[in-house]
């Protein structure tokens, strides 16, 4: 009351007011993010853009401020719009624009690398762990072929051990026998079938994509991923590609995107920190909470 009396209604204007808060990106940096994500990483989704502002750019920023200035700056993230925004932003920029830009905007976009039409054409074999999200092997290959899945059965008996099961699809590596001429009396294994068998891991082979979700969601993001950066790093070779795909996409993927579960009844601490985001300490390891979202009966479409 004694300030109001004093200095009028500005006694209620917070002492920050018209200060630049400490944690706020400067202009440049700001300009500079949106020049890198129109340049040299203009197929990447803002998510994937995020990782590698932090990770090689040193440009330590949020998701969430990288969504802002490029929105602001109308930019589209292509492979993970939404289709209501890419036909708003079709219309207003049909509008903005004569003919003669849009026409020079489709050339330059039209000219796409070698490498990233070479990728394309290779396909790639992997399995996800249900339980935990983790990629447990990845390969590349001319044709699916047995040889790419000894490979990548190879990678998970090495680092992970034997698997309890697998489920894929109706390929003839797993199962040659068609319909119409199966014989449940005659016990004819193919050869991954057998080595399967003889490990005591079950396979259980479908043809319907939506019993196996996870793997065809994964393959979505793997698409929208993979080819950008193999352009980022100039890899124009299988070998190379394999490599890369081991030793830095796996480990990279699985670190930032696993999901660690623990039995009931675990000793654990719980931690919400000043900004609502919460942490989790079992034996002296720090890990982030996020919830997982409860499936619903109907879709909302």
């Amino acid at each position: 009351m004694r300030q109001y009396q004093e200095k009028g209604k500005a006694a209620f204007i917070h002492g920050n007011y018209g200060r630049k808060p400490v944690n706020c990106l400067s202009t440049e940096i700001n300009n500079k993010i949106v020049t890198l994500y129109q340049t040299k990483y203009q197929d990447f989704n803002f998510m994937h853009f995020t990782q590698f502002l932090n990770e090689f750019e040193g440009i330590n920023v949020y998701y969430s401020t990288v969504y802002q200035l490029l929105s602001q700056a109308e930019v589209d993230s292509p492979p993970k719009i939404q289709k209501a925004t890419r036909r708003d932003r079709t219309k207003a920029k049909y509008r903005l624009k004569h003919p003669e830009a849009a026409k020079t905007e489709t050339e330059q976009t039209a000219d796409l690398s070698l490498v990233h039409k070479y990728v394309s054409s290779i396909l790639g074999t992997y399995h996800i762990n249900n339980a935990t999200g983790v990629i447990v092997d990845a390969w590349f290959a001319w044709q699916e072929t047995l040889e790419g899945y000894y490979h990548v059965f190879y990678q998970i008996l090495e680092n992970y051990g034997i698997p309890y099961r697998f489920k894929t699809d109706n390929r003839t590596v797993f199962n040659y026998n068609s319909s119409n001429k199966k014989d449940d009396t005659m016990d004819v294994l193919t050869r991954l079938g057998y080595a399967c068998k003889q490990l005591g891991t079950e396979i259980v082979i479908t043809s319907v994509s939506q019993v196996k979700g996870m793997v065809e969601r994964a393959n979505q993001t793997f698409q929208g991923r993979l080819k950008q950066e193999f352009r980022i790093a100039q890899i124009n070779d299988i070998e190379t590609a394999n490599d890369y795909l081991l030793n830095t996409f796996v480990p990279d993927f699985n670190e930032n995107n696993n999901l660690v579960c623990f039995n009931n009844h675990t000793k654990c601490l719980v931690i919400e920190a000043f900004d609502k985001q919460r942490f989790i300490t079992v034996d002296d390891e720090i890990y982030f909470m996020r919830e997982i979202p409860k499936n619903v009966k109907y879709s909302p479409d």
